[in-house]
């Protein structure tokens, strides 16, 4: 009778211990879930912050070269400009239309003669 009682009290202790044990490692791993979603969602809307800083960027170029075509002429200072728009442009990957177009940019005359 001795040995099932110390058997039982043993058995009883040992999942006691498991259940606090199993409590603790689930709570964790909530949390760490918890804290995966928020940093997912973080670079979800980071990612979508940078995408329309892109598209400004790019939508911005892309008036001033048809302003400067307009105007007929490009002064240094504009052209400085121009450039510092375009490192941008190509720091992002992009290329295309906008190689173009800055060429015809740089045909243009220095002043407004």
């Amino acid at each position: 009778m001795e040995l099932a009682l110390s058997l039982l009290s043993v058995l009883g202790l040992n999942s006691v211990l498991l259940f606090f044990i199993k409590r603790y490692f689930d709570r964790r791993d909530q949390r760490e879930r918890q804290e995966t979603e928020r940093r997912s969602d973080l670079f979800k809307r980071i990612d979508t912050a940078l995408e329309t800083l892109r598209l400004l960027s790019y939508h911005r170029m892309s008036q001033e070269i048809e302003r400067l075509l307009t105007q007929g002429y490009a002064t240094p200072s504009e052209r400085r400009v121009l450039d510092e728009m375009y490192a941008n442009y190509k720091d992002h990957g992009w290329n295309g239309d906008m190689d173009a177009r800055l060429e015809k940019v740089y045909e243009l005359r220095t002043d407004h003669k």
